[in-house]
């Protein structure tokens, strides 16, 4: 009993020593809490609207700001064609086309009132529902200031056929991308700490075998590791919830490769930095917990804080899952997701100066 408790005293001083270890098993816990506390689960969302202004005058400028003042829309100007792109793919709600004659005035006799085609998408009744009834409520409010009496604009309404998404159509691609990264950061980051601290690597350095074998067998071996998981996970998808993979497995997995890379990146240069096996689930979680949350894994980015979407878009995991889950569910090619493969490549150099930067055999 005295020998345990002398051990367990003796582990507990090695860890309250272990400055890094312990700060950032403090900061995780706070930021769940605070992850949690800002991310909009249970609330209905915003209704995402896109405004074509063909009018480009005082009344069209002036109905896009009353609209963008509702909390409940979120608001974009777009051309036509490119949201009537977004609402097939279900990225975006609703479509406003103001057309060229707008204008909130009483109407001539004998003249038809200007109007506005208001595109829905089939796939999202509940936001194109109350998306129309706030246009047709903001409507009549302007008709009434100028008219006191009946509409001065008309609404045509119009139904695009957007993905009908189920839950779990969304949920597979994130779910390959968390596994991507998780594989990636911690066991590379784990494996080579643990051989630095019992002194494996100082060993290898001693005889014959190349470093660059060495870095270039871990790749080799978390890429096999990677497809081989991906092969199982869309295998349980494809078997147990009848998930089609609409643009094919050949790009999925190109991407998911290149995502691999780039956390493998984000390992080495976390096991260059750690120097012991305490700091690496630390850190590690410092790095994928706000994408695990931010980055469209179980539920939508919109569910973020407004202020912290254009961060949380450049995040890589988020650039990962957009694109498998473009390639999975809306038949995209790797040529349609090249702004997201972009992004990992530039995040795969950034890592790659990263890991050049921190991981030193010497260290070792």
């Amino acid at each position: 009993m005295r020998q345990t408790y002398r051990l367990t005293s003796m582990l507990l001083r090695a860890y309250v020593r272990d400055r890094i270890a312990l700060f950032f098993s403090l900061i995780v816990p706070l930021m769940l809490m605070v992850i949690f506390g800002y991310l909009n689960l249970g609330d209905f969302g915003r209704v995402s609207i896109a405004v074509d202004d063909q009018a480009k005058n005082a009344a069209s400028q002036q109905l896009t700001g009353v609209l963008r003042g509702i909390g409940t829309l979120q608001v974009a100007e777009l051309s036509t064609d490119e949201a009537l792109g977004k609402l097939r793919r279900t990225e975006l709600d609703m479509l406003v086309v103001i057309p060229g004659d707008f204008t909130i005035a009483p109407a001539r006799p004998g003249q038809a009132v200007p109007q506005l085609i208001v595109y829905g998408d089939d796939a999202r009744p509940q936001q194109v529902a109350v998306g129309r009834s706030i246009i047709t409520a903001v409507i009549d409010r302007l008709s009434f200031a100028v008219t006191q009496t009946a509409p001065v604009v008309g609404v045509k309404d119009e139904s695009v056929q957007g993905v009908r998404l189920r839950y779990v159509d969304f949920l597979v691609p994130g779910i390959l991308g968390v596994n991507i990264m998780q594989l990636a950061v911690f066991s590379v980051a784990f494996a080579l700490v643990a051989d630095k601290q019992r002194g494996v690597l100082r060993r290898i350095m001693a005889t014959p075998v190349r470093i660059t074998n060495l870095l270039t067998a871990h790749v080799l071996t978390r890429l096999v590791i990677a497809t081989g998981q991906v092969a199982v996970l869309l295998l349980v998808a494809l078997l147990l919830f009848n998930v089609t993979i609409v643009g094919g497995l050949v790009p999925l997995v190109a991407v998911a490769l290149l995502g691999t890379i780039l956390f493998l990146t984000i390992g080495f240069a976390l096991a260059g930095w750690a120097q012991t096996e305490n700091q690496v689930p630390a850190i590690a979680q410092l790095i994928t917990l706000p994408q695990f949350f931010f980055s469209g894994v179980f539920f939508s980015k919109n569910a973020a804080p407004e202020a912290i979407r254009p961060i949380t878009n450049l995040l890589p995991l988020t650039f990962l899952n957009d694109a498998l889950r473009e390639i999975s569910v809306q038949g995209a090619t790797l040529w349609d997701v090249r702004t997201q493969i972009l992004g990992l490549v530039v995040w795969i150099v950034l890592g790659f100066l990263l890991a050049v930067r921190l991981f030193r055999f010497e260290r070792f």
